[in-house]
């Protein structure tokens, strides 16, 4: 009898590839399940300190859902329709859905889906055959994520990625699994790996225990690592971009809204007070400013700014007015000399120079400057003035 009581009973059967519906069967899915579902998830509720009866809180609820359908021989390829035996070559989505399809079904899907994309791409995109193929890209059936050509899945791997044809045939280890510690990173990068065994969907949040400040940096807790984010409910403080007043919110994630205190400022220049909100109160008035520059004879012909106006643009070297003579040491005062010479600047027709001697103030402004114009056949020439120049032109056109 004792000999009886410690006789370890045999590990489960393990689920048939064929599709027999019978009692035995379900009941050996059941307590295969079950057997399975704790030794994935031991590692994971040891270190949180919960239970296995937590197993379908929110957190885990993903997982036990492709758990329990991977345990059941319940998956389905959303390629082919048909049923994922523990045998069948998979592939599994790692980015957002997580749904399991057949190797060879998912190759296929994509080839066809990058080959279609490349060939859109050269008739749409006008570029080469091979920069569209190695640029082209297919998505994921289910979620519609997009991966590149070069992440076409080319062998069979367990879900976690790290072990190539896992085993079918052991009934210790769910299907599609190596059975080891998952390992991948968790969410966030924050530093931690999963401790469940390979599973199926997406990894749960870390439970490691961390300590962590608040949104606000006011209070400092110990919370899971998954979970570190929170708010006090206290009142921000932190001071705002202005420097001078504080976050009037309720401890809040990401940065502080503009500071709307109301109060009066000057402009740039100084010269106008309006009431303004305080995120608003640097403005220009759009005057000019006016200031007295440094020679204390000229004021600043800027619009509206802040800092310094700098120094009288008239101390100096100065030239004549055409700018081929220049002066030294002149007070900044001092009306400019006129050089005598021809003065050669550009007329406002842009063909002609003004052939006036070096002078104060504009050149004139219409060019009296006379040349003969021919139309485009030739037959007629006509003295055109180069103010006139430009209007001779459109008309040549019409």
């Amino acid at each position: 009898m004792a000999a009886s009581h410690n006789h370890r009973s045999p590990p489960p059967q393990p689920l048939s590839d064929s599709d027999s519906d019978g009692g035995g069967s379900s009941t050996t899915s059941l307590l295969r399940h079950s057997d399975l579902s704790e030794s994935i998830f031991k590692s994971y509720f040891n270190f949180s300190g919960h239970s296995s009866t937590n197993a379908t809180t929110a957190d885990l609820s993903k997982i036990q859902s492709f758990l329990t359908s991977s345990s059941s021989g319940a998956l389905s390829c959303l390629i082919c329709l048909e049923r994922i035996k523990p045998s069948d070559p998979t592939w599994s989505c790692t980015s957002l859905c997580f749904a399991v399809f057949h190797l060879f079904c998912i190759q296929s899907w994509s080839r066809q889906a990058s080959d279609l994309a490349a060939a859109r791409a050269v008739t749409r995109l006008s570029v080469s055959a091979e920069h569209a193929a190695e640029t082209s890209l297919w998505n994921c059936p289910k979620c519609r994520v997009e991966y590149p050509k070069r992440l076409i899945p080319k062998i069979y791997l367990c879900f976690c990625g790290k072990l190539e044809n896992p085993p079918s045939d052991d009934p210790w280890v769910l299907p599609h699994s190596c059975g080891e510690v998952c390992g991948r990173s968790l969410k966030n990068d924050c530093g931690h790996y999963c401790l469940l065994l390979c599973h199926p969907g997406p990894c749960p949040s870390c439970p490691q225990l961390v300590k962590v400040s608040c949104f606000c940096g006011s209070r400092q807790d110990v919370r899971r690592c998954g979970f570190k984010e929170f708010s006090c409910e206290a009142r921000c403080e932190k001071k705002l971009d202005c420097g001078v007043h504080r976050c009037a919110e309720i401890c809040h994630r990401g940065d502080c809204p503009p500071c709307r205190a109301r109060g009066v400022y000057r402009c740039q220049c100084g010269k106008v007070k309006e009431e303004r909100e305080c995120c608003e109160r640097v403005f220009q008035c759009g005057d000019p400013c006016e200031k007295k520059l440094s020679c204390g004879k000229h004021v600043c012909e800027k619009g509206c700014h802040s800092g310094e106006c700098g120094g009288c643009p008239l101390q100096g070297k100065r030239t004549c007015p055409c700018g081929k003579r220049v002066y030294e040491g002149m007070p900044c005062d001092a009306p400019l000399q006129v050089c005598g010479a021809t003065c050669e600047k550009t007329l406002p027709c842009g063909y002609h120079r003004c052939h006036e001697r070096c002078h104060r103030g504009q050149c004139m402004e219409t060019c009296r400057i006379v040349v003969k114009k021919s139309c485009r056949c030739g037959s007629l020439r006509k003295d055109v003035s180069g103010g006139d120049f430009l209007l001779f032109e459109i008309w040549m056109h019409l």
